[in-house]
């Protein structure tokens, strides 16, 4: 008999066991660290709410979807979102079934908003049926690029020629134009300013390992903008920022002012690791500059610049969230191509912004999302 039901305590060695057949990339033991990271390290987390839901075919499973709670702000009221993450059903049950597990996703009474996150707008179409909005990030829709190590002609290729998704060459105008940035960096690249120690310069940038109530106050100014937004009060930053359970290396850069140590603005980066001895990719994923002062951004910039090095990356890729810093970029980098990233959100039917579904403001949604 085959049943979908809410993921219980007994499923999770099985679910441990079943998805690295799903994921090959991915372990037993990475399964039990991520989902340590989705309920049990998550300050959203409560057991009321549902982990996700599977498909079970004789007590064997053979379907998962996961259900992460994240906090949000609408209107300023903390709410919970929940975030879908790894839906995958065996080919063997998939159509009815898959459906079925979107479903109950939908349908869960403890969110008052869905998120969904998708590398393309081919999920979009079916995405739309269920009430759920398209957001297209970043703003202005491009990447900037740096080489950190011109021997790696095979990772700068494949990351700044290929989608991430489907690895194909764009079209032949946007190749062109790769192309062209592409040789224009590897022989002459623009040198970013070093942000450095020296005492008597204004900012000083350096690693963090943890946040504290002064991240929260210099995202204050702009979450007060929007309607809806993540929340970054500092538990929720902790945990997206430095739980373990990724299959990637996170990394933190803050930036203080020299003369009383304040927090002046700080960069999130994923640092992508291929299996042979190198990181490839330096990921930005989250920023937040005091009054996008170019100066902070100098200094945080040239000291992923520097740590990219010293860490064997082969490329950093960093884009822009506001027009100061598209600004910025477009001077300090060579090297840029279009980039979009899709996120999804819908309102819970049973929630008083339900009624408002078309007037709801400024939606502010982050790149950073909880790992799938």
């Amino acid at each position: 008999m085959i049943k979908v039901r809410e993921v219980e305590d007994k499923d999770i060695i099985p679910l441990t066991e079943f998805l690295p057949k799903s994921f090959p990339i991915t372990t037993k033991e990475f399964w039990v660290h991520l989902f340590d990271f989705w309920w049990t390290s998550n300050p959203a987390y409560i057991p009321q709410f549902p982990r996700g839901w599977v498909v079970e075919n004789d007590k064997t499973l053979v379907g998962f979807m996961g259900n992460i709670p994240v906090k949000f702000l609408i209107n300023g009221e903390v709410r919970i979102a929940a975030a879908a993450n790894s839906w995958y059903v065996d080919s063997s049950f998939r159509g009815e079934f898959s459906l079925h597990l979107f479903n109950e996703f939908t349908e869960q009474k403890s969110a008052s908003l869905f998120l969904f996150k998708a590398d393309d707008q081919s999920f979009g179409k079916i995405l739309h049926k269920y009430k759920f909005e398209a957001h297209i990030l970043p703003h202005n829709q491009k990447e900037y690029f740096y080489i950190l190590d011109k021997k790696k002609v095979k990772t700068l290729i494949s990351k700044f020629f290929l989608t991430d998704r489907f690895q194909k060459v764009p079209e032949l105008w946007e190749f062109y134009r790769r192309a062209g940035f592409l040789i224009i960096a590897y022989l002459h690249q623009k040198p970013v300013s070093r942000g450095g120690v020296l005492p008597e310069e204004a900012y000083t940038s350096s690693l963090c390992t943890s946040c504290d109530d002064a991240f929260y106050r210099l995202w204050k100014p702009y979450l007060s903008t929007c309607t809806i937004a993540l929340s970054r009060d500092k538990k929720t930053l902790n945990w997206l920022y430095f739980s373990s359970g990724r299959s990637y290396k996170r990394v933190v850069i803050q930036c203080h002012r020299s003369r009383d140590k304040t927090l002046a603005g700080y960069m999130v980066f994923d640092l992508i690791t291929c299996k042979e001895t190198y990181t490839e990719h330096m990921k930005l994923v989250d920023i937040c500059i005091e009054n996008n002062d170019p100066q902070v951004l100098t200094s945080l910039t040239s000291f992923a610049i520097d740590f990219g090095k010293q860490n064997n990356v082969a490329v950093l890729s960093v884009w822009a969230n506001s027009s100061e810093t598209e600004t910025y970029f477009q001077r300090a980098f060579t090297m840029r191509r279009a980039a979009q990233h899709y996120r999804y959100i819908r309102f819970s039917d049973t929630d008083t912004m339900n009624s408002g579904r078309n007037t709801h403001g400024i939606v502010c949604l982050p790149m950073i999302y909880p790992p799938q």
